[in-house]
């Protein structure tokens, strides 16, 4: 099953080198990465076709400035994988943590996987300031509010879905700027698919373009049009919409107590409750 990885990137010239190494020597040889560019004014597009100049499974997309979002779905309208996600640019994802959503959307009976941040049992070695925890927590909080979405972190940049999600998730997307990820969700939802929350690794980078006041409120009045725009022109499907809780597959709550805070001592916490989830399977079975 053919994996197609979508980087959006602007202006990330000095992190993105080290992203795709990474993922680069994780990936499997018939795995796809899609490096989509949005308006970059910097050396982005050098620095990535020095990359895919040794590694044919690298492409690069240019766009003008089109938003986050609006790059990751022109870029998903050109991947041919079975499975088709998305990962920042940053590397806060590390490669191991993302192929743990490959793992569990390739599951029988699941349709996506999301990466949490906000998940008791996910891992963060550096921590956020306060101020970016206060508006993370009310941002997840009026997204609950607004679309009854049954996440605790929709904006965790790492995320794979099935094909079958993205192609009829697409034609009802509305969001270009950085609500894609709750569009995409609260669509996914109204049509019955099944997406499950993965607690994650995730390393803060510094350099990050997201300013704390303008974007957030760049961010609340987005959801309100996002929440206005599917309360008037709401998904028709020719299936019945559920409002039923996406199932969350093989997860436990984990104490943490006794795990240092390394991404060392996570994966291994990871690999650990991972490998008991599948004997638990096999015994089942």
């Amino acid at each position: 099953m053919g994996l197609s990885l979508v980087i959006p990137a602007h202006d990330e010239e000095h992190r993105i080198a080290p992203t795709l190494q990474s993922y680069r020597e994780a990936l499997s040889d018939s795995d796809q990465i899609v490096v989509a560019l949005d308006r970059c004014t910097d050396g982005t597009a050098s620095v990535v076709m020095e990359q895919a100049e040794s590694d044919n499974r690298i492409t690069l997309l240019e766009f003008p400035k089109l938003g986050k979002g609006g790059v990751i779905m022109e870029a998903f309208r050109s991947c041919p994988g079975d499975l088709i996600g998305f990962v920042d640019a940053d590397g806060a994802t590390p490669p191991a943590e993302f192929l743990r959503l490959v793992d569990a959307a390739s599951r029988p009976g699941v349709d996506g996987a999301i990466a949490s941040r906000r998940h008791p049992a996910a891992v963060l070695p550096a921590d956020r300031s306060r101020g970016r925890k206060m508006a993370s927590t009310a941002f997840a909080l009026g997204v609950g509010a607004l679309f009854k979405l049954p996440y605790g972190d929709t904006q965790c940049g790492a995320k794979v879905f099935r094909r079958e999600v993205i192609e009829r998730c697409l034609p009802f997307l509305s969001s270009r700027d950085l609500l894609f990820d709750v569009d995409l969700l609260a669509v996914a939802s109204q049509l019955g698919f099944r997406i499950t929350e993965i607690p994650t690794v995730w390393i803060d980078k510094e350099g990050s373009k997201i300013g704390l006041v303008s974007d957030s409120k760049r961010m609340a009045l987005s959801s309100v049009r996002l929440w206005l725009h599917q309360r008037v022109m709401p998904v028709v499907t020719r299936q019945p919409v559920t409002n039923e809780p996406s199932r969350r597959v093989g997860l436990e709550v984990i104490d943490l107590t006794d795990v240092a805070d390394t991404y060392e001592g996570a994966s291994l916490l990871h690999m650990q409750h991972d490998n008991a989830v599948n004997e638990s399977s096999r015994m089942g079975a």
